[in-house]
């Protein structure tokens, strides 16, 4: 029995063995695995990093953009309001307002200059044409 024994013995010792083989090759898989787990965390985390850096670079540039254009939008105003208050002191808008005025009345005149004219020609039309009926009607008489 002991030839049995050291038979059935020694199976069993080789079953371990491959077994453990089995699970040295699975621990060694494992251990694989968990390296290219935390290759992928370490650049995921780089990653969001530089992601997070990206988003916090875009939110300043578009903080500088808004502070720069309301300055921008307050210069425009601040040198309009400047030049409205320059031509109310120097009375410049109420002299344009006089000369249009001027100019309007000016235009007018002129108007009713050359309506004056243009019924004056009619009027000289119409008494060319009495004259030269009344000259034809005279001249018919003679005959």
């Amino acid at each position: 029995m002991s030839d049995e024994m050291e038979k059935l013995l020694g199976e069993m010792i080789d079953k371990i063995n491959q077994i453990m083989q089995s699970l040295d090759g699975t621990i060694s898989q494992i251990e694989s695995m968990n390296e290219s787990i935390n290759a992928m965390s370490d650049k995921f985390s780089q990653e969001i990093v530089s992601l997070t850096e990206n988003v916090r670079l875009i939110v300043e540039a578009l903080k500088q953009f808004r502070v720069q254009s309301n300055k921008s939008m307050q210069e425009l105003s601040d040198e309009l309001n400047e030049k409205i208050e320059d031509l109310w002191e120097n009375k410049s808008i109420e002299v344009i307002l006089e000369d249009e005025k001027k100019a309007i009345e000016t235009i007018k005149k002129a108007q009713k200059t050359v309506s004056d004219n243009l019924y004056y020609a009619q009027l000289l039309t119409i008494i060319q044409s009495i004259r030269e009926e009344t000259n034809r009607i005279l001249t018919g008489c003679d005959v």
